[in-house]
């Protein structure tokens, strides 16, 4: 646990960047709410619905195995942070391991080659459909499994690898070098039948994010730098998108194209929170492995400055979510949005061509806005569904993203 009171470290972020005191949290604090915190996580390990869970798409699927090798992660830091004097979890990873295996393999169902020579299907029940974010869950998932399940199987590396394989030679990326959100199959019965030649143009902030943890997972099971490198060049494209083609930064502040409109769905509300999220997971400092697998001095050096050139972003956006606060203290989901704007004033988004917003109900070229004056008191996370534990949760990943890149600083 740190030894820095929160608190202060995000003052420090949002004001000057200067150091400032910070109050000492007393190892049983910490413990003690760790421990809450677990045993929450055991009782959901209960009550998780598994077997509605079983029927559900791929990606769906895949959310729940990166949940439970999360939870491998927080066993294995209990350990290490607590010792062997006190009560670790340890005795838990067992069920945990097993939660993640069975819905991998269920998972591992999804891999189709006779649609598009390869990638994962969405899901099993609709048209098919070959989109971004099934691919990179696959990848991260994958390869999350080779590094935290604790017995290291090839197989599970194998599948990280030519996941990623099919994805880069997919033609999922734009101009910008942002992912789309999928390809369609064309209905055809000629040639184009079995490719993926119908792309969804729209762009969407995690679908840029669930990727990174992949590809840093990738870089320590294989030592490869070259997997980091790809990552810092996504980064870059979602930070420079601004006023270019699949636009997700405004005023260099994280935007999903819904925020805008005010139309945004349960799933929308999540996506900022996830592409923190993963970043934070992108940026953790790298092992010194002891294997011919381990990654160099320069390599974990050079890793750690590439991450630390991203602070100034994820300062602005921690700060800005934090702004959005009503008076219960939860955060809004547009993060950059005026703070003085007349009622009859209306936010439109307007899509790139080719793009669908599916994920939030939408059309091509962009649905309708909700007015301002649908707004209680003029706030504009006060349209469509509000404020949400979504949204808030997507604050809070980024506050993490704050206080994790200020420990490594």
């Amino acid at each position: 646990m740190s030894s820095k009171q929160p608190l202060g470290l995000y003052r420090r972020a949002f004001s000057t960047c200067q150091p400032e005191p910070t109050l000492p949290v007393s190892t049983g604090h910490a413990q003690a709410l760790s421990n809450s915190y677990f045993a929450q996580l055991i009782a959901f390990f209960y009550g998780q619905d598994d077997q509605g869970l079983r029927r559900q798409a791929f990606d769906d699927i895949l959310w729940v195995v990166l949940g439970w090798l999360e939870a491998l992660k927080m066993i294995d830091y209990r350990k290490e942070a607590f010792g062997d004097s006190e009560w670790t979890g340890a005795e838990w990873r067992k069920p945990f391991a097993q939660r993640a295996l069975e819905f991998y393999h269920l998972a591992e169902r999804g891999w189709d080659t006779a649609l598009c020579a390869g990638g994962m299907l969405w899901s099993p029940y609709l048209d098919p459909y070959k989109n971004a974010i099934t691919n990179e869950l696959y990848i991260s998932a994958s390869v999350g499994m080779y590094l935290y399940y604790g017995d290291r199987n090839e197989r599970y590396l194998f599948n990280a690898i030519r996941g990623h394989e099919w994805l880069r030679n997919s033609n999922m990326t734009n101009k910008q070098g942002l992912y789309t959100d999928g390809f369609h199959i064309s209905n055809d019965k000629g040639v184009g039948e079995k490719l993926c030649d119908v792309r969804d143009e729209m762009v969407y902030t995690y679908n840029q994010g669930v990727l990174l943890s992949g590809l840093r997972g990738l870089a320590e099971a294989t030592g490869d730098e070259g997997y980091l490198s790809e990552g810092f060049k996504l980064v870059d494209a979602v930070v420079t998108s601004e006023n270019r083609v699949g636009e997700i930064v405004r005023d260099g502040i994280l935007t999903e194209k819904c925020d805008i409109g005010g139309y945004c769905s349960q799933d929308g509300h999540t996506f900022k929170g996830i592409f923190f999220h993963h970043l934070t997971l992108f940026c953790e400092p790298l092992p010194n492995i002891s294997s011919n697998k381990t990654l160099s001095e320069a390599t974990r050096s050079k890793h750690l400055e590439r991450c630390t050139d991203l602070h100034n972003f994820i300062r602005k956006n921690a700060a800005a979510a934090w702004s959005t606060r009503n008076p219960k203290g939860i955060v809004g989901t547009w993060w950059g949005s005026p703070k003085h704007v007349s009622p009859s004033e209306r936010f439109e988004t307007i899509l790139d061509p080719g793009a669908v917003d599916t994920r939030n109900g939408g059309g091509v070229g962009g649905p309708l806005s909700i007015p301002m004056d649908s707004a209680a008191g003029g706030d504009l996370n006060d349209r469509g569904r509000g404020r949400t534990v979504e949204s808030h949760s997507g604050g809070l990943a980024a506050l993490r993203a704050v206080l994790q890149a200020a420990e490594r600083s």
